[in-house]
């Protein structure tokens, strides 16, 4: 896979802990004034993503006008953007009334 366009290793340029979507509207604006009309954000180093940031990030890079991709994405970082996409199986999430209350 070759990669092309600017590379934003985002552990660096934002943090290795993502929580806020103002966070990720400020990624969004420094994106958005690049000249390169393709961008890869590197997840290298990320540990942890909060649902609001994921959200915000999807939002944005949904109406982006560039071209934009992600590399290095940790496990538990995919699973936070499938969630926020509805890409989550549904079968691995814990239905309202599939537990049963336990009697004392």
């Amino acid at each position: 896979m070759s990669i092309s366009g600017k590379i934003i290793r985002i552990s660096e340029k934002v943090s290795k802990d993502l929580a806020l979507r103002d966070i990720a509207d400020a990624l969004f604006d420094d994106i958005e004034s690049l000249t390169e009309s393709a961008v890869v954000i590197d997840f290298s180093e990320v540990t942890s993503i909060a649902r609001s940031f994921a959200h915000q990030y999807s939002l944005r890079k949904k109406s982006s006008k560039k071209k934009i991709s992600e590399i290095n994405m940790p496990t538990n970082i995919r699973k936070m953007f499938d969630i926020v996409e509805n890409k989550y199986e549904k079968t691995k999430l814990i239905e309202i009334g599939s537990v049963k209350p336990i009697v004392v």
